[in-house]
């Protein structure tokens, strides 16, 4: 024989609530708690992606900021070499070399270490590339 609480009719707020009713309001909070679920597993998601551009950023950061600093540095070094041979030349006074030291002056002058970063640019953006610092 059937429970017969199972049955059971119950009344809540003027309104008669059946068996099926329960049913369809259990139902209706696991329809509730999977969205919130959903919605954290999502938000969980959204998260590691932000941690992951965020490195991926502060990666790119450093990797520029190293890139220029050793560039700078090399300009530095190729300025001071350049004017060190263009003082001896002159004071040995020999135009050939004043005029090599000059030239060479005015070449690395002509090239910016900004123009690579079209280059540099064009890895970062490729998600596969791997930049080694």
């Amino acid at each position: 024989m059937p429970d017969a609480r199972v049955s059971t009719v119950v009344e809540t707020a003027g309104r008669v609530a059946t068996t099926a009713d329960a049913a369809q309001y259990l139902m209706a909070i696991i329809d509730v708690a999977k969205g919130i679920d959903a919605s954290l597993t999502e938000r969980a998601r959204i998260a590691a992606d932000r941690d992951k551009e965020v490195a991926r950023i502060n990666a790119a950061s450093q990797g520029l900021r190293d890139y220029l600093d050793r560039v700078f540095v090399e300009r530095r070094d190729l300025h001071q070499g350049f004017f060190a041979r263009l003082d001896r030349a002159i004071e040995d006074r020999d135009p050939e070399t004043v005029q090599a030291c000059v030239a060479g002056i005015v070449e690395v002058t002509k090239h910016s270490p900004l123009n690579d970063i079209a280059e540099l640019r064009s890895i970062w953006a490729d998600p596969r590339a791997v930049i080694e610092i």
